[in-house]
């Protein structure tokens, strides 16, 4: 099966529609990739004015950002006030996005000093309440110093929110713009965390052969996706997906179908989570897998033993005890009704081929009664699931 991206499972890829996206773009080496970041912004539905700092002109010419953006950047302060005219239009929402954002530009903006473009325009920003999203780019070893630590949380308590770099061959760079796209539309971060169980499990027969439950791991992320925007402070993520895992999650992989049990279970004793969600396929079977490679010349008679579901075991546990519990669940059959514990259901339905891009049909119970009938993408499941549980 090919591999999937984020855009396969998205309504309509117009999440960024009303907003104004000003972008000041920092001397990092990592401008180099602003323009292809301001065309996905823009394709997204976004309005994006670019900002350019003097050492990222060095880096990446002002013509490709004028292309990429269709907006002439701005590289200094003028008499039409720009720092201050372009946050007064109402007809958007406005956001200050500082990437890639440097070691010099966070320890000014931090320290209130304003000598420069970009600072300039955030000293305006923070000033009017607008929102604020900064996103680092530089050598680790910087990034993890007492000085950016403290600048960071300083930035931190005024509200502004920090997109933490990916961290690879020694240096905190960029991320990904499907996390900062998250990190644009996100709410104010709350207090509320929690666990995703999600993905495909294989049932070992042998040491080479298992018995597979499909899953894509799609719903899952799309689900953590729409936490981080709803603010939560805590997601955690227990499978795979085929597609990537966005990094602000909390992961811990899993394909045997007893380590899903074994580390879900051992999440649950040591966290209180606030919600957990079920869209794993988990096989609901065990069997004594054979210590040797079965033979393929014989004919084999396979035993399958039915087996506790994982969402029973943690639904029992102290800890879960409170958590809102979202269980899905594969039918044959259209139901009227759900007779569940958990304090959501999602049913799909197998004759409606639920592992496809695209949409499928659900059926969504709250306590039993139920909410929602009809067809929907994963990210617009992942959506009401969310909806749901905050009580919007």
């Amino acid at each position: 099966m090919p591999s999937l991206s984020v855009g396969d499972f998205m309504n309509d890829g117009n999440e960024l529609t009303g907003y104004r996206i000003i972008m000041a773009i920092g001397g990092s080496i990592s401008a180099y990739r602003t323009p292809d970041m301001i065309r996905e912004f823009r394709k997204r539905g976004a309005h994006v004015i670019p900002v350019v700092s003097n050492a990222a002109s060095k880096i990446i010419g002002i013509d490709a950002i004028q292309w990429a953006a269709d907006e002439k950047p701005i590289t200094e302060l003028t008499g039409e006030m720009e720092h201050i005219n372009l946050f007064q239009n109402e007809n958007e929402i406005t956001v200050l996005l500082v990437c890639p954002a440097t070691y010099n530009q966070i320890g000014k903006m931090a320290n209130g000093i304003a000598d420069s473009v970009a600072e300039t325009f955030f000293a305006n920003a923070i000033g009017t309440n607008t929102r604020i999203v900064i996103v680092p780019a530089m050598h680790l070893e910087m990034y993890h110093n007492k000085i950016m630590e403290r600048n960071l949380k300083t930035l931190m308590d005024m509200g502004v929110l920090i997109v933490e770099p990916r961290i690879e061959e020694g240096k905190a760079k960029i991320m990904w713009h499907e996390e900062i796209i998250d990190a644009i539309l996100s709410e104010k971060q709350n207090e509320k965390s929690i666990l995703i169980v999600s993905g495909k499990s294989h049932l070992e027969i042998d040491p080479v052969r298992s018995i597979i439950n499909k899953s894509s791991g799609a719903t899952g992320v799309m689900i953590a996706r729409e936490a981080y925007r709803k603010g939560y402070r805590k997601i955690t993520l227990v499978g795979n997906a085929e597609e990537r895992i966005p990094l602000y999650c909390e992961i811990h992989d899993a394909v045997n179908v007893d380590d899903f049990y074994r580390i879900t279970e051992e999440l649950v004793s040591s966290n209180k989570y606030d919600d957990i969600i079920f869209p794993a396929a988990l096989s609901d079977f065990n069997t004594t897998k054979s210590k040797y490679k079965i033979s393929g010349s014989d004919k084999q008679a396979l035993e399958l033993k039915p087996r506790e579901k994982l969402i029973s075991i943690i639904s029992s546990m102290n800890n879960a005890s409170g958590s809102r519990i979202v269980r899905f669940k594969l039918s044959q059959e259209k139901l009227s009704r759900s007779d569940s514990d958990s304090f959501m259901t999602v049913i799909n339905y197998v004759g409606d081929s639920p592992y496809e891009n695209g949409e499928n049909h659900y059926d969504i119970f709250i306590r039993n009664n139920k909410v929602y009938s009809g067809k929907l993408s994963k990210c617009e499941l992942a959506e009401k699931i969310l909806v749901g549980l905050n009580g919007e």
